[in-house]
């Protein structure tokens, strides 16, 4: 029996508008009697289980959280077995301790290629039957991702409930999910997860392997399915609405001269951290993946510049297409900024280094200008020195093409550096030697250029005020209507 039932089962159809939530990872199900079967293998699929079952969970907009109950609440800690094909368990290991799980053990298989039918060999399969058997875990975890065909098979085989990366991934998503936009997001990911697993559901339906289904059962679930794709559709509709307010401030912040700059990186990088050393705010900071899903806008200070920076949500290997489709409208805001700062974490490897750089590059050319990213070593006071410099000639090697800086938030080592780099980004082109009179509108007048300009200096004479400004292009006309220019020059 596939699992898109037991996991798309909550909340039943027709209820709380026919919201589709991702159940977390839980408790170790009991088998059932008459098959041997996991009890949430063989729930109906509309929330009905045979078996007793669980009872559905409130939709997040009635119990005032999100897809697990209420707002930043996780599943509980629950023991994993963590099978993989590669030896290089880092990145998953961190997804699930993130999530608050514990590894009780690791089986690497080496080979190629998954196997098209159990992900493992048969061989490894019984390996890991056996293990379960003398040290029974919660959930089996396989680093990478599963067919819905295996997913069955698996499950079927081993008895216990079966994860891939993606299916970890999405949980750490639900459980860091906050804004309304956040949400959505994560919802869309979930649905897009779970259709195939539907549909091979239906496959089974209709050859006849219907375990745990009550007469019509087949009927039902197709008018589930229907569900969802319409629930996609809504959420699709929302997130447009959402895109085309962000796209909406976009352009009134650049028509009204501000400055775009956009923290990048992959998770777990100090983007948070950095944000809140550069706008002197106190944005939640968390040791763990994806403490940001959502971006988070704030104003550069320390500068009479209009800059904004931007927060967003770390950039992650290997997902698939429908997955990055889900998080676009946050990730546009990198792609639309006029500076990206590329956060590269200084305590990974050296080889870790220079596969991020050179995938974060895959990720933004040729939306963003190469000369548009600033490459940076983040937390730089837990390395030597030396270990700084051969990082940071790693980051010149790359593709872009502005000079690599380090720092450290914590020692607040860099940071003077960082923010002298990005006001010299967004000089002004044109520098203006005006005269205005010193009569009752001066004063406004003066403070206008103080907003939408860098204002150099300022001579009182008599009855007029001689005025060296910076600005814009799009400025100049406006200045001119303010007083006399008696030179203008290009700082180009």
């Amino acid at each position: 029996m596939g699992r898109a039932a037991h996991r798309l089962a909550d909340p039943p159809l027709g209820r709380h508008g026919g919201r589709i939530v991702l159940r977390p990872i839980g408790p170790r199900p009991r088998r059932s009697r008459a098959s041997g079967t996991p009890e949430r293998l063989v729930r109906h699929p509309l929330g009905e289980a045979s078996t007793g079952g669980f009872p559905g969970r409130p939709h997040p907009s009635v119990s005032g959280g999100n897809a697990y109950g209420r707002p930043g609440s996780c599943a509980a800690p629950v023991d994993v077995l963590l099978v993989s094909l590669d030896p290089d368990v880092v990145e998953v290991s961190a997804l699930l301790a993130s999530a608050g799980h514990r590894i009780q053990g690791t089986l690497v298989q080496r080979r190629p290629r998954p196997d098209p039918r159990t992900f493992v060999g048969r061989g490894k399969l019984d390996e890991i039957r056996d293990r379960l058997a003398a040290d029974p875990v919660d959930v089996v975890v396989f680093n990478g991702e599963l067919r819905p065909t295996m997913h069955h098979l698996l499950e079927r085989e081993l008895h216990v409930e079966c994860y891939d990366r993606l299916r970890v991934l999405l949980e750490l998503f639900a459980q860091r999910a906050s804004s309304r936009e956040g949400k959505l997001q994560v919802e869309l990911a979930l649905l897009h997860y779970e259709v195939p697993l539907l549909r091979e559901w239906i496959h089974e339906a209709d050859i006849g392997e219907r375990p745990g289904f009550m007469a019509g059962g087949e009927q039902r679930v197709d008018a589930y399915y229907e569900t969802v794709k319409r629930r996609i559709k809504r959420i699709r509709d929302e997130l447009e609405s959402i895109r085309r307010e962000r796209e909406a401030r976009r352009t009134l912040r650049k028509e009204r001269g501000y400055h775009l700059v956009a923290l990048a990186g992959y998770a777990n990088a100090g983007k948070t951290s950095l944000l809140n050393a550069l706008a002197d705010e106190r944005l939640l900071v968390e040791d763990r993946m994806f403490s940001t899903l959502s971006t988070a806008t704030r104003s550069l200070t320390g500068t009479r510049k209009r800059i904004l920076l931007t927060d967003t949500i770390g950039f992650v290997d290997g997902v698939p297409f429908w997955m990055a489709e889900a998080f676009q409208a946050t990730l546009e805001e990198i792609l639309h900024a006029d500076l990206v700062l590329l956060l590269v974490d200084a305590t990974d490897p050296d080889t870790e280094i220079r596969r991020k750089v050179r995938l974060a590059a895959r990720t933004l050319f040729p939306n963003v200008p190469s000369d548009s990213v600033i490459p940076i070593l983040t937390k730089a006071d837990l390395r030597t020195p030396e270990a700084i410099v051969a990082q940071t000639e790693i980051l010149a090697e790359s593709e872009f093409h502005r000079p690599p800086l380090s720092l450290s938030v914590r020692g607040g080592r860099g940071l003077t550096e960082l923010r002298e780099v990005i006001e010299r980004t967004f000089a002004f082109p044109l520098e203006l030697h005006l005269v205005l009179p010193e009569d009752a509108e001066a004063p406004s007048k003066l403070n206008w250029l103080y907003e939408h300009a860098e204002v150099v200096s300022v001579v009182h004479g008599p009855d007029r005020m001689e005025i060296v400004a910076r600005c814009r292009l799009d400025d100049r006309e406006r200045i001119e209507r303010l007083g006399r220019v008696l030179l203008s020059r290009s700082l180009a």
